[in-house]
């Protein structure tokens, strides 16, 4: 089941300040928090993948950030992540999920703390904000849309641009670290992250009111020497799903816990309660139902269904070719945790061919590249 397509009225939906710069009459595009994103704006995406391997690429991302505020903004924050948000230092992020009261996963992002004010959670797809505030109670904290919005800048020579149009240095800039700074005379956030798993960085805006159109343009020109080349989601696909980055709402929902997609080390049950705690105290699902398979006979795609012994033990949640591994890889949802990896196969509308069960991630396992 591949993804489909629908003309749509774009009422109500919001533009990022970067949309001209992609808006052709071959691009298709995606909603994500009510945000208008490019998926595939007509580019050669295994060109697109080659040079983001080699070089660097520019990327309009529909992240939402989110901004934290007051003096009990450790406590509040504390109370909705499993990690222990006092453990992120200033000037660093930490990714961190949210569970709802039986332990599912409710949001995941990374959360940032550019300085001693303010915490920034930059959330995946979900109303996570309204569940925040109705949390909130008599806490001396608040949490909002500052209508920031988000470039990601990914690639081996990513840094050599952030130089260039910045007064960071990639040598006092860690993996995972969180700057302030100007770029063109407009400041930003920077963090040092991103959804590809190459080395790179993400800018984000502090609010909405700036030259989306003139930024976009001086990162262009300014990375030139780096090989600086715009692209769209299509070639970050690919290499999200090697680095094994997950999507939440199509690999990761409600109806799994932090164990069952291998991250209970962001559980941490020694700090003060939070939401979802006594539900993952007590739960017996602690087994990976998230697994990575290939295929050298056939591509992967959402929706591809899974079988052993002609019973079906689970689906594909997103799959690509990857060039690299010259194989079709995906991500498998299993229905059962003891599903072995003996004779899987994949049913997909080209047919039935042999699939393997593999670790995540496919590529990169120590994060060698992005750090």
């Amino acid at each position: 089941m591949g993804i489909s397509y629908l003309p749509v009225s774009d009422h109500r939906f919001k533009k990022s300040p970067f949309f001209e710069c992609n808006n052709r009459d071959d691009t298709l595009y995606g909603l994500y928090n009510n945000r208008l994103y490019p998926i595939n704006s007509g580019v050669d995406e295994k060109i697109h993948y080659q040079h983001l391997r080699s070089k660097c690429c520019l990327y309009d991302v529909p992240e939402t950030p989110l901004k934290i505020t007051g003096k009990d903004s450790i406590e509040f924050l504390n109370m909705l992540f499993t990690r222990d948000v006092e453990r992120i230092n200033i000037g660093k992020a930490g990714y961190a999920i949210a569970c709802n009261y039986e332990g599912g996963v409710m949001m995941d992002g990374v959360l940032m703390r550019p300085n001693n004010e303010e915490f920034i959670y930059v959330q995946a797809n979900g109303d996570f904000l309204n569940w925040a505030k109705a949390l909130k109670g008599k806490l001396d904290a608040s949490i909002d849309d500052f209508d920031s919005w988000v470039l990601q800048i990914q690639g081996p020579t990513s840094f050599e641009v952030l130089e260039v149009v910045s007064d960071i240095s990639i040598d006092d800039f860690p993996y995972y670290g969180v700057r302030e700074t100007e770029i063109n005379g407009t400041s930003f956030y920077i963090s040092r992250s991103g959804w590809t798993g190459e080395r790179g960085f993400e800018i984000y805006s502090k609010n909405a009111d700036f030259d989306g159109v003139g930024i976009w343009n001086y990162l262009l020109e300014k990375g030139k020497s780096a090989g600086l080349m715009a692209s769209d989601v299509s070639s970050m696909h690919i290499r999200r799903i090697e680095a094994g980055i997950l999507d939440y709402g199509t690999d990761i929902d409600q109806t799994l816990n932090p164990f069952e997609i291998g991250l209970g080390r962001l559980v941490h049950m020694d700090k003060t309660d939070f939401i979802g705690k006594e539900a993952l105290m007590k739960t017996n699902h602690k087994q990976i139902r998230l697994k990575g398979l290939t295929s050298s006979e056939t591509s992967l795609t959402r929706g591809d269904r899974i079988f052993q012994n002609g019973i079906e033990v689970g689906f594909v949640s997103a799959g690509a070719w990857s060039p690299y591994l010259e194989a079709g890889i995906g991500f498998f949802r299993l229905h059962n945790a003891e599903t072995t990896g003996e004779d899987l196969k994949v049913i997909n509308d080209s047919g039935e061919f042999h699939t393997q069960l593999v670790d995540l991630p496919f590529h990169d396992p120590e994060k060698l590249l992005v750090r």
